[in-house]
């Protein structure tokens, strides 16, 4: 195939050509019967009425066609013959055609003379028209019937002109996020070939693109992970040194620079999730997996962070929810859920966990007796590196403010929803629903 276009129009005139052809036959075979009929139907009503005055006075003697017409013969004034239902008067006094009324009927008359002798025949007009219908029915039938047809045919010829064009489409659509090789079609019409070859370049350029940016936060990862590992063990030494001289710290030098380093590493760390988890650039690798139980499991990992905050946490719900999911993005996901819900509860405060099947849908709740965040902030705490109240929390926590854009990255990843609100224990509810296995 080498043009969509060429191949459409000419298969469509073939195939309107040879439909036109075959109804005009069928049309022209149809009139042709018509026309034959009435010529035979002429010749039997002449035969009839010739033979009409010969015949004995018996009504059932005469043609059905001879009575179907009306028939006058005159000589020298005097009417010979008449058929049954022609009246004995004089239907027309001129030559030639003419309308009349008798019988209850319209008809056609016409009307010849040859020295004394006078013919008059007439039909029935709706008769006629009656056979005019037939004649023009027969010859439009074919074309109409003919219609459904081209359609159909019409039909399975476009659609196997666009095959190519829906071969290009579906692969398009079933290609996966990290699928960047090039589309092959096995034979390329005209008007796809630039398509195809712009495509194939911008997948081409897309893939040189996250190549290079996976190299760069790996390079990034090494470069900073390794001078912070040094600094932070230099720092600890020096601390240790400081102490062991007996030298004061007053301004609190030492715990200060120590936090900065250890924000530095927490921010490089959620940098790299962030990267692992965006949904363009992740590939989850979906399994079965118990979400009841995994909720658990990173409950009791957290414990003792929650337990040095004297916070009490409470998880709920139905023992076990499988659903279909990625364990270690799922996992990082609770884990920054109720991570940021024990950093922001204050000291003895509450932190409860619902996790329960709905329907179609597994329904996390985490829920806090904190601050909570307000209204008008829910669509902005998604935001990267976006903070409520600036760079340190109006709880005074530190952090980077990738937390939440990790996790609705993660939730995009499963098909999930996220949506926040009050808690009934007055700090934040975080919402999240996942669809269950198929």
């Amino acid at each position: 195939m080498t043009s969509i276009r060429r191949y459409l129009v000419t298969l469509l005139i073939a195939l309107l050509t040879l439909t036109s052809f075959l109804a005009a036959l069928q049309s022209y075979r149809l009139s042709s019967a018509q026309a034959q009929k009435l010529f035979d139907d002429d010749l039997k009503a002449l035969a009839a009425s010739v033979l009409a005055p010969y015949l004995p006075d018996d009504p059932h003697s005469t043609s059905t066609l001879a009575e179907a017409n009306a028939i006058q013969l005159w000589q020298g004034g005097q009417l010979v013959y008449h058929s049954a239902q022609t009246p004995e008067t004089l239907l027309s006094t001129a030559d030639g055609y003419s309308e009349q009324n008798f019988a209850g009927k319209r008809w056609q008359t016409f009307r010849q003379s040859i020295d004394d002798l006078t013919v008059i025949v007439a039909q029935p007009l709706q008769d006629r028209l009656a056979l005019s219908d037939q004649v023009v029915l027969a010859s439009i039938y074919p074309v109409v019937l003919s219609l459904p047809l081209q359609a159909l045919l019409i039909w399975l010829l476009v659609g196997r002109g666009l095959k190519p064009l829906l071969e290009l489409t579906r692969q398009l659509t079933q290609k996966k996020a990290d699928d960047l090789t090039p589309l092959q079609l096995e034979q390329t019409p005209t008007e796809l070939d630039p398509v195809l070859s712009g495509t194939n370049q911008l997948l081409a350029r897309l893939d040189d693109a996250f190549a290079r940016e996976k190299r760069f936060a790996a390079d990034v990862a090494h470069e900073l992970r390794t001078p912070l590992a040094v600094l932070q063990v230099n720092l600890h030494n020096a601390q240790q040194r400081w102490q062991e001289a007996g030298l004061a710290d007053p301004d609190r030098i030492m715990p200060a620079l120590q936090d900065g380093v250890s924000r530095m590493s927490a921010l490089i760390e959620q940098i790299m999730l962030l990267n692992r988890t965006n949904p363009a650039h992740f590939s989850a690798k979906l399994q079965r997996l118990d979400f009841a139980a995994l909720c658990r499991e990173v409950v009791i990992d957290l414990y003792p962070q929650i337990e040095r905050r004297q916070q009490q946490v409470a998880l709920e719900g139905d023992e076990s929810v499988w659903l279909d999911g990625d364990a270690f993005a799922l996992k990082l996901l609770v884990v920054n859920l109720l991570g940021n819900a024990s950093k922001y509860t204050p000291e003895q405060g509450q932190i409860q966990l619902s996790v329960k099947q709905e329907g179609q849908k597994a329904r996390l709740v985490v829920e806090d007796s904190g601050p909570g965040i307000a209204a008008e902030e829910y669509s902005r705490v998604f935001e990267r590196f976006y903070r409520v109240g600036g760079d340190r929390h109006q709880s005074g926590q530190p952090g980077s403010g990738l937390g939440l854009a990790i996790v609705q990255d993660i939730a995009l990843l499963h098909q999930g929803t996220l949506a926040l609100g009050r808690s009934a224990l007055g700090g934040l509810a975080v919402t999240l629903e996942l669809p269950l296995c198929h």
